[in-house]
């Protein structure tokens, strides 16, 4: 075994140094021209895909090399059990993503923190970490799709996509990397014999069918929503389109300015005054306060969520989770200018990390989900304007309209005096439905008061049917009454609105928990479970479709084993297996068990030579 792991390191060994030196060099020329530690989650995404296609590269030439007959032969016939020859393996690939893709990475990383004033967490190790941990699950991955007997098992690699790419803390997501790792080296050791059939064991079998049975989920579910919404846009009747925007719909409300958007929800108001409103409402007067955030980032998240910089008219604030508090530097002589905290002082860490948005008036302010802080540009300091308490969260909308500041939660829309604090709320309006479906929210002021109206439908695509508008009048007073309510009509069919459902319930479910189970940051419903999306009631024809997928699945598996080579046992368990999980389980039968044609001898034959 160590033979073999010093032969391996010896075989890689110029092509390992190659990468690490051009890795850093890289890194280092990218870093003189923009801060990737702190640059946007797609960046980071991208230098993932990069680093996990040379993993895959290597292992395909690596296993490719070692499949030629002779030299397979030479590899497992060894006195030595095949799982020692395959820790070799493993632990020579482990050595050399350590030093040609993490090595680079900390050195960057170390020397940035002593020698510059940028901003470097211990969440950005446990990200270099993660990218080298990905590598190697990479590596995993193309070993058992260059020893598996399928041209379907690259569907493997969807394993660490949909298990490790969360937006959440830092040791959660290197928590599903080593869970991912394991479960990707058991597959590859399944696969890592003479003969590359998986045998029937319950778990080698079980282990292998469930990533191809996502992959197909998948497909079908991203799949068919793009052939099916081509199709439209081939027949002219795309709701989406600049040239087919169906009445009275979503679409309609949301390409709406926000005095349009109001007038669209008086449209079937029956107070006397909605003439008189409609009529005053104009561009000038009306306003959209959001919301502008559905997801805050997490402590210590993985990556970056939202704007982890902004500016003022001298200095360049960056955010850092080990201290909860922005790092200053002079835009233009790198000068340090301290930290900048919360509160009037600047001194009390965050409660989370800001999101920086903008009202209609281009003032700038930091959101979290318990304070709201303005920017003060001209002294480069912050101001809290308002607090939330218990659970509810802001939802980073503000806009300015005559004397009011309008602030969205996910619990209520608040109103507020010009420079007013927690104890000066004005008035206040009740959300009429779960924020996670609310679209948008605009404002627009009469003679009366202010219109407020709010639309829903954002989660429409994925199955929530209902989706108002609301309007309400608040009077001087403070006072709230609703004066219009429509029902907005769907854009797209029922069937596809629910396809993520139907196609199969099970994988759905699979596909969905881990979104429920692991904190990202999503600003969730007031007072709803976080499992209420997926135990979101559905139509009748939506599980009429789901039962005709699962029971055609399974009479597609019973005809499909009607000529294998397997027990009734076996064929018994893959019908079932197709009852729960629809066509992914069908598809995932066909490319695991192939149909076996016997061969066909002639009787007579058999009986002339006896």
């Amino acid at each position: 075994m160590l033979e073999l792991y010093v032969s391996e390191l010896r075989r890689f060994r110029m092509a390992a140094a190659i990468h690490g030196i051009a890795s850093l060099l890289i890194l280092v020329a990218l870093e003189q021209v923009a801060d990737l530690p702190s640059e946007s989650s797609w960046t980071h995404v991208v230098m993932l895909m990069l680093y996990m296609l040379s993993g895959l590269g290597l292992a395909l030439y690596q296993f490719g090399t070692y499949r030629q007959p002779n030299r397979w032969i030479w590899l497992l016939h060894r006195p030595i059990h095949r799982a020692r020859v395959l820790a070799a393996l493993v632990l020579a690939a482990l050595t050399l993503v350590l030093l040609a893709v993490a090595l680079p990475l900390f050195i960057v990383l170390a020397s940035q923190a002593h020698f510059t004033s940028r901003v470097i967490d211990g969440r950005h190790y446990a990200g270099a970490a993660f990218l080298a941990l990905s590598t190697l699950s990479a590596w995993l991955a193309g070993g058992y799709m260059m020893l598996h007997r399928s041209r379907w098992a690259f569907a493997i690699m969807v394993l660490p996509l949909v298990l490790t790419l969360r937006m959440a803390t830092a040791v959660t997501v290197l928590g599903l990397g080593v869970v991912c790792s394991a479960l990707l080296l058991f597959l590859l050791y399944t696969v890592f014999r003479p003969s590359r059939h998986i045998g029937d064991r319950v778990g080698a079998v079980v282990t292998n069918a469930l990533p191809l049975q996502v992959c197909f989920y998948l497909a079908l579910v991203w799949g068919g929503s793009m052939l099916f919404q081509l199709g439209q846009m081939l027949a002219g009747v795309y709701p989406l389109s600049s040239d087919h925007v169906p009445r009275g719909g979503l679409t309609e409300a949301v390409r709406s300015y926000p005095d349009e958007a109001i007038q669209l929800g008086l449209a079937a108001s029956t107070d006397p005054r909605a003439a008189t409103w409609r009529a005053v409402l104009e561009h000038d007067n009306s306003v959209s306060v959001g919301p502008n955030v559905r997801q805050y980032a997490v402590h210590d998240l993985i990556t970056n969520q939202g704007r982890v910089m902004f500016s003022d008219d001298a200095n360049l604030w960056t955010f850092s989770h080990d201290r909860m508090m922005y790092r200053g530097v002079n835009r233009r002589t790198r000068v340090d200018k301290g930290w900048l905290g919360a509160g009037d002082h600047g001194a009390a860490p965050f409660a989370a990390q800001p999101t920086v948005v903008r009202d209609n008036r281009k003032t700038t302010y930091l959101v979290n989900p318990r304070d709201l802080h303005v920017l003060d540009a001209a002294h480069g300091t912050l101001h809290r304007v308002l607090r939330a308490d218990g659970a509810e969260q802001l939802a980073g909308g503000v806009a300015v309209l005559g004397d009011r500041i309008f602030v969205l939660t996910n619990r209520r829309l608040i109103l507020l005096a010009p420079g007013a604090g927690r104890d000066e709320i004005v008035a206040q309006v009740r959300l009429p439905q779960p924020f996670g479906d609310l679209e948008r929210v605009d404002a627009a002021g009469v003679t009366d008061g202010t219109l407020v109206s709010f639309v829903y439908g954002y989660r429409q695509t994925g199955g929530v049917a209902s989706a108002p508008q609301v309007v309400y009048l608040i009077d001087r007073a403070g006072h709230v009454q609703q004066v219009a309510r429509r029902e907005l009509s769907h854009d797209f069919p029922l069937l596809f609105e629910h396809k993520d459902w139907w196609a199969s319930p099970a994988l759905y479910t699979l596909v969905s928990l881990p979104d429920a189970l692991i904190d990202n940051g999503s600003i969730p419903d007031d007072g709803a479970s976080r499992f209420a999306q997926l135990l979101r009631p559905r139509p009748v024809e939506a599980w009429t479709a789901a039962l005709a997928a699962c029971l055609l699945s399974a009479a597609g598996a019973a005809w499909w084993t009607r000529r294998l080579h397997a027990a009734p046992r076996t064929r018994l368990a893959w019908c079932l297996a197709c009852i729960v999980l629809g066509v992914p389980g069908l598809l995932s039968l066909m490319v695991l068990r192939p149909r076996e044609y016997a061969a066909v001898r002639p009787t007579s034959a058999v009986a002339a030579h006896g």
